[in-house]
């Protein structure tokens, strides 16, 4: 096989086993918060996931695993989610050997803020959708920020420890360092 292929097979690779972790993570690993919510570690598998592969790679995966893990416990959500988880994908860059750069920290700020939105936006279609009215639609909507910003920051905290370990253990370079 050459290189060309091996480099092409080693990233769709990579990009299943994070949308493995994307799903398993989302699905099964919960944390439950005061406001009715939970905090999950998708989301920062997310971000690990665009700070180790090319955009392309990085946004199926997101996009893979979230839907996996919305069709397991919320399937009403599938479509709202691969879209967003998509978009959270988009923001990070993994150019370079280290994962957590100051740039792919910064970018937990505008991919929570997809997730925020979105989520909200997500929550007052499908009321609307539902028949309800547009005030209790909104109303409901916004009762999602909260629980979707804790989500967020917390995402973006623990991402920053993780990459931070995995980069004192020099995993990127030492995974990618025959292609």
């Amino acid at each position: 096989m050459n290189r060309k292929h091996s480099d092409r097979t080693l990233r769709i690779v990579i990009a299943a086993m994070f949308a493995a972790m994307i799903a398993v993570m989302t699905a099964f690993v919960q944390i439950k918060t005061p406001t009715g919510g939970y905090v999950h570690l998708g989301d920062s598998m997310i971000y690990l996931a665009a700070s180790f592969l090319p955009l392309p790679y990085a946004v199926l995966a997101a996009a893979i695993g979230g839907g996996i893990a919305d069709l397991l416990v919320y399937p009403e959500t599938i479509i709202y989610t691969v879209i967003i988880k998509a978009i959270n994908a988009v923001f990070f860059s993994a150019k370079g050997d280290k994962l957590l750069t100051k740039r792919n920290a910064l970018m937990t700020i505008p991919s929570g803020l997809v997730t925020v939105v979105g989520y909200s936006i997500s929550k007052l279609i499908r009321q609307l959708l539902a028949g309800d009215s547009l005030h209790s639609a909104t109303v409901n909507a916004l009762w999602k920020i909260p629980e979707n910003a804790i989500q967020a920051v917390a995402s973006a905290l623990i991402f920053i420890v993780i990459a931070l370990a995995l980069d004192k253990a020099d995993i990127k370079k030492r995974m990618l360092r025959d292609f």
